[in-house]
């Protein structure tokens, strides 16, 4: 099974560029990254940045604590974007969107611009290099003011024709309300930016019905959609495609013993485009090979079920519509061998 799926033609659509670096990265940089980055001091840097067994939503946050001090440069942050891009083409992801919040990334006196443009590079290089297309999802964070989430929605519309594909919002759930950031959201629907929000990841099942109000095309997560089932029939008869990282949420989301019990599996019986990814692969210690690998075998999915778990991965991308089609073609080529 791990060959097969490893071979198959992917997409993913939920990882973070801060929670997925590759560990020889972390600690190169880490032996040379100023004093002013703020790097936190540990006696145990991979236990810092790769946290062991369940975490509440908000102590999993922490690890971040320690990436992104070390993505403070320009040479930092394109060669992140580029090994990400290198590292998923190498496992046939044929479609990926990073996402990750650029105004964690000036306290060296980058600019917001240089921060995005430095990823963008990145993300490009490696497209010429490898068979891998790519978009930027920028990131606004909830425990942060209405200001800063209007800046980072300005900053996606200035890259919109460069690469820069849509917004996210996320962050602690607990006492941060997407509500908050409504005006930030309205101006990225005007600028026509694609609109995804992390809800109902770690607790707080009526956040997603507030993404939902608040104009979301895609939920980050969603796994405590089935606690409002009135929630849960709206997302179903809108379509509204859930980004499921199912390693990830096993070690967040408290309920979880097992990915057999993953939800997952409700939200596809109901019609609701599921697409599978891995969220932080650094943090999660997986690739998007091994989160197919793990669905597949918990819930005993057929072929035609993992080729329609790709195929939402695809219809639910930001990517103009022009450039679905060719990838849908390759996936679906793929599924129709019967090897």
């Amino acid at each position: 099974m791990a060959e097969w799926i490893r071979r198959m033609p992917k997409v993913e659509l939920h990882v973070h560029l801060d929670g997925s670096l590759r560990w020889e990265t972390v600690v190169e940089l880490a032996r040379r990254v100023p004093p002013e980055a703020g790097l936190p001091q540990t006696d145990d840097l991979r236990r810092a940045v790769v946290p062991e067994g369940k975490h509440p939503l908000e102590d999993y946050l922490a690890a971040f604590d320690y990436t992104v001090p070390l993505l403070q440069t320009p040479a930092a942050l394109e060669r992140a974007a580029y090994e990400l891009c290198a590292d998923v083409a190498a496992e046939n992801v044929i479609y990926l969107e990073i996402r990750f919040a650029p105004l964690l990334h000036t306290r060296l006196e980058l600019k917001p611009r240089d921060v995005v443009a430095a990823v963008l590079s990145g993300m490009h290089r490696a497209e010429e290099e490898f068979s891998v297309q790519s978009g930027l999802i920028l990131t606004a964070l909830k425990q942060e003011s209405t200001e800063q989430s209007i800046e980072t929605v300005q900053l996606a519309a200035q890259f919109r024709r460069d690469g820069v594909v849509g917004i996210d919002l996320a962050g602690p759930e607990r006492m941060f309300p997407p509500l908050k950031h409504r005006k930030a959201l309205e101006f990225a629907h005007d600028a026509g930016l694609h609109v995804t929000i992390h809800a109902g990841e770690g607790c707080c099942p009526e956040q997603i019905k507030e993404a939902l109000d608040l104009g979301a095309e895609r939920i980050g997560h969603g796994v405590y959609l089935f606690q409002v089932p009135r929630t849960e029939r709206r997302v179903a008869e809108l379509k509204i495609p859930l980004e499921m990282c199912p390693t990830s949420n096993l070690q967040i989301s408290g309920f979880m013993t097992s990915y057999a019990d993953h939800p997952l599996a409700r939200y596809i019986e109901l019609g609701i485009p599921v697409t599978i990814n891995t969220d932080n692969r650094l943090m999660s210690q997986v690739d998007l090979s091994h989160e197919f690998e793990a669905v597949t075998k918990a819930f005993k999915l057929k072929r035609e079920d993992v080729h329609a778990l790709v195929r939402n991965g695809v219809r639910a991308s930001f990517q103009p519509e022009e450039r679905k089609e060719p990838l849908e073609h390759r996936v679906n080529a793929f599924f129709a061998r019967r090897k």
